[in-house]
């Protein structure tokens, strides 16, 4: 099969102009945006495959190409408070009756899928072939098992936001990881919460909160953690900051960030220099279980 930078392309902000605007205006600019972003990539010397909904699908021949038309339409002055978000891989494709398949396609997608308003991002076989002037508009946010892969992926971020607005991926990886985060369990001073897909819990001194913590530094909403797409997401939105100690002792500290995160470890919210027991939520995620077929008798 051909090796091609494929580039997926989703605007972010649709859903609320759909909801504030009229649908033939918000159709109307969501049109002028799927056309431009066209426009780009075939400058950039890409091939559009087509558009699904909010998102184009479209490959190059090099990564820097590709990396490109996302840093031209991440610089754009998009219309009524629309932005774009992306994810690029490089490896083989298959073209076959005007579209496009392979493992390159499912990477990128994926990619997309993680990456916040305002971002691109890149996979390790895309970045490695990046000129030195396109290298330094990125930085390396962890390593991720997507489904599929044997191995981690190494992911980078290209954001004209601020850093706290971009994606981080932390945690320990397995082979096994590839199937999802079917359910995550918490624990906090004896007491246990689980969720699953779609499920999220808020954490904070706010007494609206699912898991409510009383001291003082601990913001009133200070954080949450949801399920989404077979991911265990933690998301800090306080003024100090949280820490995450993992099971192998690795650890992080996140401020107004969000990570994902498998394995088991602990959170401590607060800054680091407030580790406090009572204040240590207690996470291990389990993955999809996968049925095998009885044998017939």
């Amino acid at each position: 099969m051909p090796l091609a930078c494929v580039l997926i392309s989703d605007i972010t902000g649709s859903t609320q102009l759909y909801e504030t605007a009229s649908n033939q205006s918000a159709l109307e600019q969501v049109s002028k945006v799927l056309a431009r972003m066209r426009q780009i990539i075939e400058a950039a010397g890409g091939e559009c495959v087509k558009s699904q909904g909010d998102d184009v699908l479209s490959f190059f021949e090099t990564s820097e190409q590709a990396f490109q038309s996302a840093w031209a339409m991440l610089n754009e002055n998009w219309p009524a408070g629309l932005s774009v978000h992306m994810g690029t891989y490089f490896g083989e494709i298959l073209n076959h009756e005007n579209d496009i398949y392979g493992s390159a396609v499912n990477t990128a997608a994926r990619l997309s899928s993680l990456a916040k308003p305002g971002e691109i991002l890149v996979g390790d076989r895309g970045y490695d072939d990046l000129s030195a002037e396109s290298k330094a508009r990125l930085l390396m946010i962890g390593e991720i098992q997507l489904r599929g892969k044997a191995s981690p992926t190494r992911v980078y971020s290209c954001s004209v936001t601020e850093l706290s607005e971009q994606t981080v991926i932390f945690g320990g990886a397995s082979k096994e990881r590839g199937r999802g985060t079917e359910l995550a369990d918490l624990q906090l001073n004896g007491k246990t919460w689980q969720i699953s897909e779609g499920e999220s819990l808020t954490l904070g001194r706010s007494s609206d909160c699912d898991i409510v913590l009383k001291p003082a530094w601990v913001s009133r909403k200070h954080a949450a953690l949801s399920i989404r797409r077979g991911q265990l997401e933690f998301t800090d939105h306080s003024s100090s900051g949280s820490l995450i100690r993992m099971a192998n002792g690795s650890e992080v500290t996140l401020h107004r960030r969000a990570t994902l995160l498998n394995g088991s470890g602990a959170i401590y919210l607060g800054p680091g220099t407030h580790i406090d027991d009572d204040c240590c939520i207690r996470f291990t995620t389990h993955d999809l279980a996968l049925v095998q077929p009885k044998q017939a008798v």
